[in-house]
């Protein structure tokens, strides 16, 4: 015998809610960078931003700290380095390995593009208190840590 489910709501899922909200946040950053005319999309600005912080990364320290399968970090990576973004250089200390470094012109988009996605994440937010704010980053942070745990 099977269990007679009541309907849920789709507006009432958590779920739902935060990945329609990434969605959305994820279509409106690409069409900001789109528009901007820098031509980068925010898969690749991800990227970019890793190196930005720390050149030299080994591909899987990029998909760590991306959240993205080595195969997609691998895709991105190559559309990067086609547009003289970014560039793989043998390991010095193990050749099985490349690392990871910007390009002059990858250097060069870091002022525009952070200001950009700074603005973009202004307006996104424009309502909500430096509070809200941080609590949204644990909150978002907790469930992170949460899947992470579960190991799905």
């Amino acid at each position: 015998m099977t269990a007679n489910h009541t309907a849920f709501p789709l507006h009432e899922s958590t779920y739902y809610l935060i990945v329609r909200t990434a969605m959305h946040m994820k279509t409106a950053l690409y069409r900001s960078l789109h528009q901007s005319g820098i031509g980068v999309t925010p898969e690749q600005w991800s990227v970019l931003c890793c190196l930005w912080e720390k050149e030299g990364l080994y591909l899987t320290e990029v998909t760590d700290k991306t959240g993205r399968d080595k195969y997609t970090i691998s895709r991105i990576v190559n559309l990067l380095a086609k547009k003289g973004l970014v560039e793989s250089r043998p390991d010095p200390t193990d050749k099985r390995r490349t690392n990871l470094y910007l390009t002059s012109k990858g250097r060069e988009l870091q002022e525009p593009l952070t200001r950009l996605v700074e603005d973009f994440t202004a307006k996104v937010f424009q309502d909500f208190s430096e509070q809200d704010m941080e609590y949204a980053k644990r909150l978002t942070q907790g469930i992170v840590n949460n899947i992470e745990k579960l190991r799905l």
